[in-house]
C-alpha cells in the first residue's frame, strides 16, 4: 500500500501488476515485460485508467505505509475488487499484445532483410573468388596441390548452389518463429494507493 499526494491522486486505488511474456508456436520466448493495469476506487467499483494515468500515479507514489484502518477498509472491499481488476489486467495485456505484434512483424522482416543482406554477401564473395583467374603458378604446382585448387573451386562452387536453399529454409525458419505470436499472462502483484493524509 502506498501514499500518493493528494495532488495525484484523489480517492484510493488498485493497481495488478503481471509479467506478459509473448511466445512463439514453438514456445520459443518473442517479447516479456511487466504491465500494470486497475484504477481509482469509487463507491466500492473499479473506475479503470488508462496507460498514462496507471503511469503517472504509480511515479508519484512513495513507499511509506497507509494507516492501518485504511488497509482494513481496502482489504474488505478486495472481494469485490478482484473481478473488475483482473479483467483490467487483461485488457491492457491484450491491448500491450497487439502493439507488440506489430513490433515482431517489424522484427521478422528486418531479420529476413538481414538473412538475405548477409547471404548476398556471401554469394557475391564466393563468385569473385570463383571466377578470379588461376594462380600464375598454377603450372609450377605439383598434382596434389593443382588437385586441392580444384577441389576448392569445386567446393566453393558447390556452396554457391546451397545458397539459394539456405536462403529459403533460414526465411522460412524466421517466418515460422514470427507467427502467430500468442500472449501468456502471468499476475504477480496487487499495489493499492491512497492519498495522502487519508485516515
Amino acid at each position: 500500500m502506498s501514499p500518493v499526494p493528494r495532488a495525484a491522486l484523489r480517492a484510493p486505488a488498485v493497481l495488478a501488476h503481471a509479467r506478459l511474456t509473448v511466445v512463439s508456436s514453438d514456445s520459443h520466448r518473442l517479447h516479456e515485460e511487466v504491465i500494470a493495469a486497475g484504477g481509482i476506487i469509487q463507491e466500492g467499483r473499479l473506475e479503470r485508467w488508462n496507460v498514462t494515468q496507471t503511469a503517472e500515479v504509480l511515479a508519484a507514489a512513495s513507499n511509506a505505509e497507509a494507516p492501518d484502518s485504511i488497509r482494513q477498509r481496502l482489504a474488505d472491499l478486495w472481494p469485490q475488487l478482484t473481478r473488475p481488476l483482473l479483467a483490467a489486467l487483461e485488457a491492457r495485456g491484450r491491448d500491450r499484445t497487439e502493439s507488440v505484434r506489430k513490433q515482431l512483424t517489424d522484427r521478422a522482416e528486418d531479420e529476413t532483410a538481414k538473412i538475405s543482406a548477409i547471404l548476398r554477401d556471401l554469394e557475391a564473395a564466393i563468385r569473385a573468388e570463383i571466377n578470379s583467374p588461376p594462380d600464375p603458378q598454377l603450372p609450377l604446382f605439383t598434382d596434389a596441390e593443382r588437385d586441392q585448387e580444384q577441389r576448392n573451386r569445386d567446393a566453393l562452387a558447390g556452396r554457391l548452389a546451397e545458397l539459394p536453399v539456405e536462403l529459403a529454409r533460414e526465411t522460412e525458419a524466421i517466418r515460422r518463429r514470427y507467427a502467430d505470436p500468442q500472449p501468456r499472462l502471468f499476475p504477480v502483484a496487487v499495489t493499492f494507493l491512497v492519498p495522502e493524509g487519508l485516515a
